[in-house]
Order: C-alpha cells, then structure tokens, then sequence
C-alpha cells in the first residue's frame, strides 16, 4: 500500500480522531517499515512485534495529544527507537552501558542482492566487499547509512531519529562513513580488485 504525503496527512488526522479504519491503515502501512528498522537493533523478532504492539496500542490511547506532528516517519522512527532501545537496555538492565554511547547499542546493516548500490557485474563479489566495508564502520555511522540511503530520510530527520543537537552533526556522520567507506576500499588492495 502506498501513501502519498496528502494521503499520509489525512490518514493521520483521521486516526487522530479515533476512526478505526484509520487505525488499521497506519497499522498495516507502517508495522512492516518500522519492524523493518527495529530488526536493525536485534534479530529478536518476538521482542519486535511485541515493542511496536505496545508502541501502536500507546499510540492509539494517545492519539488526541499527537495530531501536530509534522514529519511523520521521522516522528514514528524516533519514538519506536526510543521505545525499542529503552527495551533492549531493561533486558540488558543492570548493566552499566549508557544508550548515549555510541557503541552501547547493535545496529545491523546487511545488503540485498538486489539493491541498486551493487546492482552490477560481479554482483556477489562488490556485495562482499561493501558489506565488509560496512562491518567495519561504528554502529552510528551504519544506522545513519541505513536511514540515509536506505529509508531515503534527509539529515534533518536523521538528526533527529538519531537524538543529535545539529543537522550539521548528521551529515557530518554520513559523510565521515563514506569517506572511511571509500579509505578501506583504497587502502585494501584485495578488495578494489575485486570491485
């Protein structure tokens, strides 16, 4: 099901209002994409469906209070992050990890085949060298790599999703990534062959 941005506003408005079939279209539009983005934290399905169980069924009792949000994805991308990892942190509980840390939390980052960055010849060989490249960047550069090119949400959004005080700190990220991205490729031999 695809929604346009005309069609996203109204839907939103009209769950705000309570109708039930407004319900079900946000539930069925964006339980995928969010699941999605959650199975980036964990591989831990069951805990995902039953965060954004939780996290739908906390919207819809608070509907009333959310009906001016402006950027919608960018809205339910930051709450179910903040809820998941919040989650993820009372599992690991008793643990000294702090969620600010930039290493204290997993995000998983993994290409399909058939995603357009190494769509091309030797399609296996570049999908193992980008993955590697990937593997090797922070966990915060791979989650605004994902948010970026992935999810396609400008660095104001990512700023925002990711709890960073500047849009300038976004692209910064993004742009760090790249560069560490393209260094490895350069400095490793073996793996600009086989681009």
């Amino acid at each position: 099901m695809a929604v346009g941005q005309n069609d996203e506003i109204q839907l939103w408005e009209q769950f705000c209002k309570g109708d039930k079939r407004a319900f079900d279209s946000v539930w069925a539009y964006w339980f995928p994409i969010l699941f999605k983005y959650c199975n980036r934290f964990t591989d831990d399905k069951g805990l995902i469906k039953d965060v954004l169980q939780d996290f739908f069924i906390e919207l819809f009792t608070s509907r009333s209070r959310r009906n001016n949000v402006q950027h919608l994805k960018s809205y339910l991308m930051i709450a179910v992050r903040r809820k998941l990892l919040r989650v993820i942190s009372q599992q690991k509980a008793r643990s000294t990890e702090d969620l600010g840390n930039d290493e204290s939390y997993g995000f998983y980052l993994d290409l399909s085949a058939d995603h357009p960055i190494i769509q091309q010849q030797e399609l296996h060989n570049r999908k193992q060298v980008v993955q590697h490249v990937i593997n090797g960047l922070s966990n915060r550069q791979r989650e605004a790599i994902y948010l970026y090119f992935f999810e396609n949400i400008g660095y104001e959004s990512i700023a925002e999703i990711m709890s960073m005080k500047e849009v300038k700190y976004a692209r910064t990220l993004i742009y760090r990534a790249l560069d560490e991205m393209r260094d490895t490729i350069t400095r490793n031999k073996q793996l600009t062959e086989l681009l």
